[in-house]
């Protein structure tokens, strides 16, 4: 697998929008999260950055991350759609994705996802270069669990 990151452009909001509302469904189908307005936060913000992931040139998920003051950074939303999972995107994707970026992280995880919390926690304590890994309370009521860790640059390992 050569999994790929590409920044996601604003002429490209109605795909991504398009890409959130069976998100925000799977997540969170309580919360009444607009994908539309969420969409537009995410490419018109100046500390969000919204990758597709994609193998060969197809989109196959997404990732949007929060950057937090400090070289600190939150991964606000992670997917790979439902067609593409189990097969090892997942955990290929939030590998590049965090190595690309190394210091501080936090994640909230779905109180509706036991797919996902399964996921994470298999991914971060298996993954090269995590450090510090800590499980804690959630950042909001649609979440069971939050996640921080750390991890290492391409010279720290």
């Amino acid at each position: 697998m050569s999994l790929t990151l590409t920044l996601i452009l604003p002429r490209e909001r109605a795909f991504l929008a398009a890409a959130l509302a069976p998100y925000f469904g799977e997540i969170a189908p309580k919360a009444g999260i607009n994908p539309d307005e969420r969409a537009d936060q995410a490419l018109h913000r100046k500390d969000v950055t919204a990758f597709w992931i994609k193998n060969a040139d197809a989109r196959i998920g997404f990732a949007i991350v929060l950057n937090l003051p400090d070289d600190r950074r939150e991964l606000s939303e992670f997917a790979i759609f439902t067609k593409h999972r189990r097969r090892g995107f997942g955990y290929e994707a939030a590998q590049t994705l965090l190595q690309e970026f190394p210091g501080r992280w936090r994640m909230g995880l779905s109180a509706h996802s036991k797919q996902a919390a399964a996921f994470w926690g298999t991914c971060l304590s298996g993954m090269p270069g995590v450090r510090e890994l800590r499980e804690g309370a959630p950042y909001t009521e649609h979440q069971s669990k939050s996640y921080t860790f750390d991890i290492a640059g391409p010279n720290n390992d």
